[in-house]
C-alpha cells in the first residue's frame, strides 16, 4: 500500500512502507543494460532521438533525489511544449561527476535557463527536447551535474536508492508518495536551518564536495560555455507553460 506524506507536513507525519515499493518514483526501466543483455562500452546520457550525448568519465550515480520543485517541471513543461516528455509531478534525479569524454552533436545542442535570475542551467537537444544535463550555480560547483531519466536516454545503470525528497512545499496535490518514513522531507530550501539540515546528509555533502582528483575531461561548464549564449526562456516563477 502507498503511504503519504502532506505537502508542508512534518517528517513526524510519514508512514512507512518497505523499501521495495519505489517503483512509482524510482523508475526501474532504468536499470543497466547487463540486466537484460550487453553493457554499453560507454556511458553515454543521449537525447531521444539520438541527435546528442554526453560520455562520462564516470559513470557512477553519487546519490539522487525525488525532486518536487516547481521550477522542474516548469522546464520539463516547456520542453514538452516542443516534443519532450512531460513531466512528472515528483521527479527522480541523479548527480554524477562532472567529468566528461566526449560531446557528441554539440551543434544539436543549446543551453537555457528559466529567467534571468534562474541558478539552473539546462542542456537540450534543438530537435527532440530531451534535457541531457543540468547544471546549479551554487549548489553543484562544477563538482557535479544532474539528470532525469524521464526526460533522457542513460545506457548505463541509473537506479540508486534516493538520499530524500526535496521541495514538497511545490507539489501540486495535497498528499505526496513517499517510498519510506526513513526518507529525509525538505519542503522548502528558503530557511538555512533546512539548507543546513539538508548539507549535513552524508551524500549530499560527499556529493557536492570538490572530488579529491580533477576532473579527466571537459566539466558541465565547459560544454555550456561552449554553448553560449544561454537562451533565458523568459518563464514567470509558478507560471504553467502553454505551446507557443
Amino acid at each position: 500500500m502507498t503511504r503519504w506524506v502532506r505537502s508542508g507536513a512534518n517528517r513526524s507525519n510519514i508512514s512507512s512502507t518497505p523499501k521495495n515499493k519505489i517503483a512509482r518514483l524510482v523508475p526501474t526501466r532504468w536499470r543497466c543494460q547487463s540486466m537484460g543483455g550487453a553493457m554499453a562500452s560507454k556511458a553515454e546520457i543521449s537525447c531521444a532521438c539520438g541527435a546528442c550525448g554526453l560520455t562520462l568519465n564516470d559513470p557512477t550515480p553519487q546519490m539522487s533525489l525525488l525532486c518536487a520543485c516547481e521550477d522542474c517541471r516548469q522546464a520539463a513543461a516547456w520542453a514538452a511544449t516542443k516534443g519532450g516528455n512531460a513531466p512528472r509531478d515528483i521527479i527522480y534525479s541523479v548527480y554524477c561527476r562532472s567529468d566528461f569524454s566526449d560531446v557528441r552533436g554539440l551543434d544539436n545542442m543549446c543551453a537555457a535557463r528559466l529567467r534571468d535570475d534562474g541558478r539552473s542551467t539546462r542542456i537540450y537537444c534543438k530537435s527532440c527536447y530531451a534535457c541531457v544535463a543540468i547544471d546549479h550555480a551554487v549548489s553543484y560547483a562544477n563538482n557535479v551535474f544532474m539528470f532525469q531519466p524521464d526526460h533522457c536516454r542513460p545506457n548505463f545503470d541509473v537506479t540508486v536508492a534516493p538520499t530524500a525528497m526535496i521541495q514538497l512545499r511545490d507539489y501540486p496535490g495535497d498528499l505526496a508518495p513517499t517510498p519510506s518514513a526513513q526518507l529525509p522531507v525538505f519542503h522548502t530550501f528558503r530557511y538555512p536551518q533546512e539548507r543546513a539540515r539538508f548539507v549535513a546528509l552524508p551524500a549530499v555533502g560527499k556529493c557536492f564536495s570538490p572530488p579529491p582528483t580533477p576532473a579527466r575531461g571537459q566539466t558541465i561548464r565547459d560544454i555550456i560555455a561552449r554553448l553560449a549564449p544561454v537562451e533565458v526562456l523568459g518563464l514567470r516563477q509558478g507560471a504553467p507553460v502553454t505551446a507557443s
